[in-house]
């Protein structure tokens, strides 16, 4: 088989939206915001990431919505209607549009729409990231939540989940030997597993919570259920800035 033609990221002057065309692009239509332009040099990606252009979001800077990229920890801004986006740092493909999964695939998901994963939903590929989601099939990797994580599963969970909230919704049944982090949890089904908080940990009426619980605060209401131990610890401060020593110059020092 012949070789695949190389090719290389532009970015539209409009939005700042990067896709990979032929090198010889003379004119295309922005497949985020549709707006046809011609291509310039300056609407070509160096191999490092930057660009001529004032900005990553072109024209409508403080316009468009952030996008962060786990990968090269880069973040640019992109059109508010884009649902798909290149990181200019590292060229990683990022979805922004919402994902349903109802079958096994092996492939990665990066989006920062929601993903649902359905009863019959497996997710083989240990990279899986999202805005919200709400899983209730299997997933093998590591579960990266932006926003809220809903868990309706009903069976063992052997993946990992890192999210900014996490409810566990009544009538799920789950058990993960992986510690569950999240800024906070409520629990209405039945949990267990080790989770870690950076918040408050609330098991509500008709939830059931078993394991080893570290976080600021925990609350077990009536009807509630906790087995285990708990460690309440106060939430780690953010670091000081850091700022830095100006030495003396050499003009300015006694001789």
């Amino acid at each position: 088989m012949p070789p695949t033609p190389p090719k290389t990221p532009f970015r539209c002057p409009e939005c700042g939206f990067v896709q990979l065309e032929s090198p010889n692009l003379v004119s295309t239509n922005c497949r985020s915001c549709g707006a046809h332009y011609e291509v310039t040099a300056s609407d070509q990606v160096r191999a490092g990431g930057e660009t001529s252009l004032p900005s990553f979001a072109g024209k409508k800077t403080g316009q468009g919505k952030p996008v962060h990229c786990l990968k090269c920890g880069r973040t640019h801004e992109v059109s508010q209607k884009a649902q798909s986006t290149i990181c200019p740092g590292c060229y990683a493909p990022i979805e922004l549009i919402d994902v349903s999964i109802n079958e096994s695939i092996s492939r990665a998901v990066d989006t920062r729409g929601h993903l649902k994963l359905g009863p019959k939903g497996i997710i083989g590929n240990p990279w899986i990231v999202c805005g919200s989601a709400r899983i209730e099939g299997i997933f093998n990797g590591h579960l990266r939540c932006e926003g809220e994580a809903r868990l309706a599963m009903q069976k063992p969970c052997p993946g990992r989940i890192s999210a900014g909230s996490v409810i566990i919704e009544r009538k799920s049944q789950i058990d993960s030997a992986h510690p569950i982090e999240a800024d906070q949890f409520a629990i209405e089904g039945k949990l267990r597993a080790p989770i870690k908080s950076r918040g408050i940990v609330r098991v509500l009426k008709g939830g059931w919570l078993e394991g080893s619980v570290t976080a600021p605060s925990m609350v077990v209401e009536k009807g509630g259920v906790f087995v285990g131990d708990c460690r309440i610890q106060a939430a780690p401060k953010p670091a000081p800035p850091v700022e830095e020593s100006v030495e003396p110059s050499a003009e300015n020092s006694e001789s």
